[in-house]
């Protein structure tokens, strides 16, 4: 879920109580919701906003 809500690894290994990063990494899985913002993102980011993006959001 911290992965989901963005929070940084440290903060997240603090957070759990993990002293290094092998916890984080077997703990953290990457979510098809996870990936789908991902790829929007980059996708935004490389070539503007979608259509669907700028109708929801009002064109902004």
């Amino acid at each position: 879920m911290l992965l989901l809500l963005g929070v940084p690894e440290r903060a997240a290994m603090e957070v759990m109580g993990w002293s290094n990063g092998a916890m984080a990494k077997r703990y953290q899985h990457m979510t098809a919701v996870l990936r789908q913002d991902i790829a929007n993102r980059l996708g935004g980011f490389l070539w503007g906003p979608t259509e669907t993006e700028t109708e929801t959001d009002g064109g902004t």
